[in-house]
């Protein structure tokens, strides 16, 4: 009987250790997620940005970062505001 008790015991700390584990997985996977969504909004910000202002890819870059923190928002808001003024822009065209 104490045998089978130390049994459960060991499973139920296995099964909470793979709980614990599945937990932090997820929350990994939605922070690089996250990630992923703010590179891809900063990449088709300054893809917008070398189009409409005739600059390099890094002179985008610069330009979205300074904009950044003299706003104090982040690189996704300015990509988002990029974003946005140029849909603005061409549905109105």
């Amino acid at each position: 009987m104490a045998e089978r008790t130390a049994e459960l015991q060991e499973s139920i700390a296995e099964l909470q250790e793979n709980e614990r584990q599945r937990e932090q997985l997820e929350s990994e996977k939605s922070v690089l997620s996250g990630q992923l969504e703010t590179r891809k909004l900063v990449e088709r910000a300054k893809g917008i940005l070398q189009r409409e202002l005739k600059i390099s890819e890094e002179e985008a870059y610069r330009s979205m970062r300074r904009q950044s923190q003299q706003m104090r928002k982040s690189m996704k808001e300015i990509s988002q505001s990029v974003i946005l003024n140029d849909e603005l822009k061409r549905n109105s065209e």
